[in-house]
């Protein structure tokens, strides 16, 4: 057997401990004991368990010691080890309490299987070398566990029992290989009805792509569908199954419902089990969100995966990306930089003392739109200012005033080649400065802002101007309008940051 230990989580992976829960909050321990009546094991474990033979069954959990032997006790479950809180150790999600168990047991990691309901479980069995199980009974919970990558994911015993049989028993795992080749066989001599046959053989021993297969032929041809197995069934069970081209078809539904956040996770597991078009999109959600300059060499580093592994259409975007990483790299080189707000500036502007301070002055100048202060900016700029960028700027506060210092230097940087999108950010409605006591958080921004001449914004990298910056929330409020619009990457660049005295 591929599998010498199998070692289960205790609390609502074996059993049921739901109703208890109020007082295991509370560690009110006696409590617990005089309602163990209230648990209950899983559907199937008994015969699951039963059917276990040469291995050894061990349980590992954060519950104490006493607890977990009286649960254990009183659900007559089996066990040949039992590793419970360590007040001295480590817990989970440290691999300690695992690697513990696998010592006594007397084997190796590889040969040891944890099952869990929760990502710490998983977390823990990966460290530990293990094979990691994730256990869910409802599907919505796929969410929290598949970025953590277990190797499997099961709802119930009977699917583990399966899963195990397939991953440990040869002629099994060869049975289902064989089934899955014959439908794709049949897919290429046209023979429709055996590749739909062949392909339900396999997944009905559990093979992860025939579920995937299925998934998309049914759901091109609703009408075979048999029961609730539709295509979300088969493409659920495809990816508890960790088929990456599962995970990143369900990532993209969510994309298109609109739902990026958890859209985002799925494509990035599915990026790191090394599918390029997941690879791409992920790379592509990276550089079009919200972050530090970071994320743009790391936008580039999974798009470069995805061209590598042959998805040419990424192409243009891995050069757009590259000339990005370059520009903020360059910048960064030369000008100061805030990592936590992600934003370049030259100099630092010091209101306290504005006066005894050159640099200072200058901004002040600007605001002033004193033409000597604003050609100076604008080449101290321009030495920077790649070709292929349009350039928009953070109106002010009143919605009147549009004829500003820093508009004026957005409008002649690099005029030859790069986009002036100084008319796309628009304030449609003013508000009390925030110098003067005026709100300063993000919503102030975002409600008084909007966004025209979108084509200037979509798909380009925006440089992103501003005077001088203080909490930053109008660069966030302005690059968040900038991305929703389209925009493919923000660069926030403002000539001072104020600093206290």
């Amino acid at each position: 057997m591929l599998y010498k230990a199998i070692i289960f989580d205790l609390d609502q992976t074996l059993i049921d401990t739901s109703a208890l829960k109020y007082w295991r909050d509370e560690f009110a321990w006696e409590e617990c004991y005089n309602h163990l009546h209230l648990t209950r094991t899983y559907p199937y474990v008994h015969s699951f368990l039963d059917s276990l033979t040469a291995e050894k069954v061990a349980v590992v959990t954060n519950s104490p010691n006493s607890y977990a032997k009286r649960l254990l006790e009183y659900h007559g479950i089996y066990y040949d080890y039992l590793v419970a809180y360590q007040k001295h150790g480590r817990n989970k999600p440290y691999p300690d309490q695992l690697l513990k168990c696998a010592k006594e047991l007397g084997i190796e990691p590889e040969c040891c299987m944890y099952i869990g309901d929760d990502p710490n479980d998983i977390a823990a069995a990966k460290v530990a070398g293990f094979h990691a199980i994730g256990f869910c009974l409802e599907n919505w919970r796929l969410e929290e566990l598949i970025p953590y990558m277990p190797d499997g994911i099961v709802t119930d015993y009977r699917q583990l029992y399966t899963y195990i049989q397939l991953q440990s028993n040869q002629s099994i795992k060869l049975k289902a290989n064989d089934l899955y080749e014959q439908a794709l066989l049949a897919k290429r001599a046209g023979n429709g009805h055996t590749y739909m046959e062949k392909l339900k053989d396999a997944s009905d021993f559990g093979h992860g792509l025939a579920h995937y297969r299925l998934a998309k032929l049914l759901g091109n041809n609703p009408r075979y569908v048999e029961g609730d197995k539709d295509p979300n069934y088969f493409m659920l069970e495809s990816a508890k199954q960790m088929v990456p081209e599962a995970i990143y078809e369900i990532g993209y539904q969510y994309q298109i419902e609109g739902n990026k956040s958890v859209a985002e996770k799925y494509f990035r597991t599915a990026a790191n089990l090394g599918l390029p078009h997941a690879q791409y999109y992920f790379g592509m959600a990276i550089i079009n969100g919200v972050g530090t300059l970071d994320k743009s060499k790391v936008s580039y580093r999974w798009l470069k995966k995805a061209f590598e592994n042959g998805l040419r259409k990424g192409k243009g975007l891995l050069e757009k990306v590259g000339r990005i990483v370059a520009f903020e790299t360059k910048l960064k080189e030369h000008l100061l930089y805030e990592q936590g707000s992600a934003i370049f500036y030259l100099g630092w502007y010091r209101p306290e003392g504005r006066n005894n301070d050159l640099f200072s002055q200058e901004i002040i100048k600007v605001k002033e739109k004193n033409q000597t202060s604003i050609l100076n900016f604008i080449a101290q700029l321009n030495r920077f200012i790649p070709e292929d960028i349009a350039i928009c700027y953070v109106p002010s506060s009143d919605k009147n005033c549009t004829d500003t210092g820093i508009r004026r230097i957005a409008q002649n940087l690099n005029t030859n080649y790069a986009i002036d999108a100084t008319d796309c950010l628009i304030r449609h409605a003013s508000k009390e400065k925030s110098s003067r006591g005026g709100e300063r958080s993000i919503e102030s921004h975002l409600s008084t802002m909007v966004i025209q001449n979108r084509d200037k914004i979509k798909g380009n990298h925006i440089l992103l101007l501003d005077d001088i910056t203080t909490s930053g929330n109008a660069f966030k409020a302005s690059e968040v309008l900038l991305l929703k619009a389209g925009a493919l990457h923000v660069t926030k660049l403002a000539l001072g940051k104020t600093k206290k005295q």
